[in-house]
Parts: structure tokens; sequence; C-alpha cells
């Protein structure tokens, strides 16, 4: 029953520190909207906040520039044909299949070296706002829970401690596909339609699901770090500007800590970019300036994110 409780009152606490949105790409820009909000009234940094969401959209716009339209129709006759076979209408399922293999000789034929042709592209959303220290609470918890095989009470905790946006983006593999649908087409030329209906459904099920993730909390720390490299290298700053340089190198503190209380990365790359964050501050202290104070920092979070999230996950639909 305490245990019970104590995963009751963790839930409230995030919910209540924040919102978890999860959304389409449509839904998606909304929630950015909603996002820029709730951190200009945390911590006044909405042009952080405005940074951040053009970089996530411009990411997913070159995601969707890749879309290989011939594809798209590749994929939608695939249906047409589908619904022909479904009627045993011969010719019809045979145009349709004749129409795919022209658009995929044409993607084969201008793109050789490309194995698989993007068709779709989905921008999901999640955020939560809460503290480094609501998020260890809420770990210590769900590992307690494991401990006592409460596996689901567990889930509903971690859960909710995500903070990113994931560009998924859906491609048929061309040479596989481009072979199955010739060999549809014999299976059609034998008026064996029920055989080809499934063949088309098997090749629908081959299509290659790729998955970018966006660590939001590090970007955050980026764009910071960004606005603090700027500062640094004024000469002559003011007493507000020094202020303001500290604000924006602590701001980046909480946003690695929320990053590492969430498991973006390892111990040993958040102690790195603590040491140079420290580093930072000796070098402007006292009002001192120069170029390249950040040079490090940047480098080891690019290296740090490439490492992490550089590469797309692929998965069989």
């Amino acid at each position: 029953m305490y245990k019970e409780k104590m995963v009751s009152s963790i839930l409230v606490l995030l919910l209540a520190a924040g919102s978890l949105f999860v959304g389409s790409s449509v839904l998606a820009s909304q929630n950015t909207k909603n996002i820029g909000e709730k951190m200009e009234s945390m911590d006044g940094k909405d042009q952080v906040s405005i940074e951040v969401r053009n970089r996530t959209q411009q990411e997913a716009s070159q995601k969707r520039d890749s879309i290989i339209v011939e594809a798209v129709t590749a994929l939608e006759h695939t249906q047409k044909a589908i619904d022909a076979l479904k009627q045993k209408k011969k010719l019809e399922a045979l145009d349709a299949l004749a129409i795919i293999t022209g658009k995929l000789d044409i993607v084969i034929a201008r793109e050789p070296d490309m194995a698989n042709a993007p068709i779709a592209v989905r921008v999901e959303e999640f955020d939560l706002y809460a503290t480094p220290e609501d998020v260890k609470k809420a770990v210590k918890l769900a590992k307690g829970l494991l401990g006592d095989g409460e596996v689901q009470q567990a889930r509903a905790i971690l859960g909710n401690l995500v903070s990113e946006v994931n560009i998924t983006v859906t491609s048929l593999p061309l040479k596989a596909y481009a072979d199955g649908i010739k060999a549809v087409a014999e299976l059609v030329d034998d008026e064996k339609f029920t055989l080809a209906e499934n063949a088309l459904y098997d090749l629908l099920s081959t299509t290659v699901i790729s998955n970018h993730t966006l660590p939001l909390p590090i970007l955050r720390a980026e764009e910071l770090i960004k606005k603090a490299e700027v500062l640094a290298e004024t000469e002559g700053r003011s007493d507000d500007q020094n202020r303001e340089l500290t604000a924006l190198l602590d701001n980046a503190v909480v946003q690695l800590d929320m990053a590492e209380a969430l498991g973006y990365g390892n111990k040993k790359d958040y102690k790195t970019f603590k040491r140079h964050i420290k580093e930072i501050r000796d070098k402007t202290k006292d009002g001192k300036f120069g170029k390249g104070f950040m040079d490090k920092l940047k480098g080891a979070l690019k290296e740090a994110k490439e490492t992490i999230f550089g590469n797309s996950n692929n998965a069989a639909n």
C-alpha cells in the first residue's frame, strides 16, 4: 500500500511539474508552441525554446525532403493491385503492378546506390517538465518496484521519463520490393489471385523503419552554450552581461543534469561536460574574455550525440 501511494505521488509530481506531449508532425508544432510558452514562464529562456524548435523542425524537414515520390506512388498502387486481386480483376491488377515496376525502375536507375527509398516521415515530440531531482526520485522508486517484481507500476513511472523528438522514416527496400512485384505479376498471369494478394501483403511488411532521436535537454544545453559563447567573447562586459553569462552556464548545467538523469548518455560524458563548463567559468571570471573557450565543450557534446544518437535504428515493420 505504501509503495502504491508513492507511485501515485511520483506520477502526480511529474504531471504537476509539466506535461508529456505526444503527437504527429501536425500536433508537434502545437506542442512545441506550448513548450516555448512553458519555458518562458519557467526561466525566461523562450528564445532557447525557439532555437531548439527551429533545429528539430529543420531536421524533420530534411527527412521529409528525402521522400521519394515514385516510391510513394509504388506503395499506393500496391494497394490498388490488392483491391483488384480481391475482385479477381486480372488486367487492373497487372496494370497496377506495371506502374509499380516502372516507378521503382526509375528510382533504381536514378539512385543506383540507394538501398531503401523513404516514403513517409513521422515526427513525435515527448517532453517532461520536472527537475533532475524529481527524475532521480522517480528512477529510484521504479528500481525498487522492479526489485519487488512490480513491473507494471514501474512502467507507469518510467514511461513518463522522456524528453525528446523522435523522427521516424519509413522506406521501401528497393531491390527486394521490385523483385517481389515481378514475382507477383507471374502469379497474377497464372490467375493465382489469392497467392498474389498474400505475396503483396508480405511485401508491404518488408518496409524499413529508421528512428532518429533528438534529446531535448542536450539541444537546449547546446543553445544555451551558443548564447554564452557570444558573451564570453565580449570585451568589457557589463555587470548585467556577467550575470547573464553565469545564468546561461548555470542553466546549461541544469539541462545536462536532466539529460543525465533521463539516461541520455553515460556518466563519463557528463563529467567531461561539467569539467569543461568549470574551465569556461574560470576563463571568464572577473570579466575575462576570449575566443574558443567553448570549443572543447561543443566538441564533446557533438561527439557524444553522434555516438549515442548518430546512427538510425532500423527494424522491419
